[in-house]
């Protein structure tokens, strides 16, 4: 039988420092914030600054966070955490989603649902289940979730272990999320941009797992999105939160 663990990351932070310290950097450099401007937002020294983007161990973990928290990376101490085995199942809080997950070729060979790749190679850019959208997981479990650390790397990122859902399971997340906790349109993403490639049967199944837990208004957008007429007159369905 498989076991299910949840990662703690205060017991994986050795084997994660490196990866972090590199997100870290790639984040600051995409931001064009200095080393010297990140060391003021956090109080920390510039030597301290250059050694956590070198992943070093010395460091204090405390720090790692500080840095992490100031360039809104703090998801990265769960989705960075954890190594895989054979017999064992990750349940992470954070995992790969929406457009990120999309645009990642999914592991059954498929080719990426969207290609707008420039932003996998870094982990700022990342839309994160759990951080930037609604983790699905106490509706679906880990149906859809797959291990991307090797794809992830692919796009220059090494990290020990990283989750992604899959095509299916990112449309999944987006509806739940813009239709159902949002009221809102899906942004930038069409049923017809994705439906060469994301099996909408497996999406409308999950969603039919979950009726009993989404409005009516929501059920009657999200069918709308599936049916490519996510339209005005599907919005005004919404009423007062």
């Amino acid at each position: 039988m498989l076991a299910i663990k949840t990662t703690t990351p205060e017991n994986v932070a050795p084997r994660a420092t490196s990866a972090i310290g590199s997100a870290i950097r790639h984040a600051r450099q995409s931001s064009r914030l200095s080393g010297e401007n990140l060391a003021m937002a956090t109080g920390l020294s510039r030597r301290t600054i250059i050694k956590i983007e070198q992943g070093d161990g010395t460091v204090a973990f405390g720090s790692y966070r500080a840095v992490a928290r100031a360039l809104d990376l703090d998801w990265m101490f769960d989705v960075f955490a954890s190594d895989t085995g054979e017999a064992v199942i990750q349940t992470p809080n954070y995992y790969l989603s929406g457009m990120t997950a999309l645009c990642l070729p999914p592991s059954d060979g498929r080719p990426p649902a969207l290609w707008y790749s420039s932003s996998l190679s870094n982990p700022r850019s990342w839309r994160i289940a759990g951080k930037h959208l609604t983790h699905t997981g106490s509706l679906i479990g880990v149906a859809g979730l797959w291990n991307a650390t090797a794809t992830i790397a692919q796009y220059g990122v090494a990290v020990p272990c990283v989750w992604a859902a899959s095509p299916e399971r990112a449309v999944f997340d987006l509806l739940i999320y813009h239709c159902a906790i949002r009221k809102s349109r899906v942004p930038n993403v069409q049923v017809s941009d994705v439906d060469d490639v994301v099996n909408l049967e497996q999406v409308s199944q999950w969603i039919k797992q979950g009726e009993p837990f989404l409005s009516d208004a929501a059920k009657r957008s999200i069918e709308g999105w599936i049916a490519d007429q996510n339209d005005e007159d599907t919005l005004s369905t919404f009423g007062p939160s």
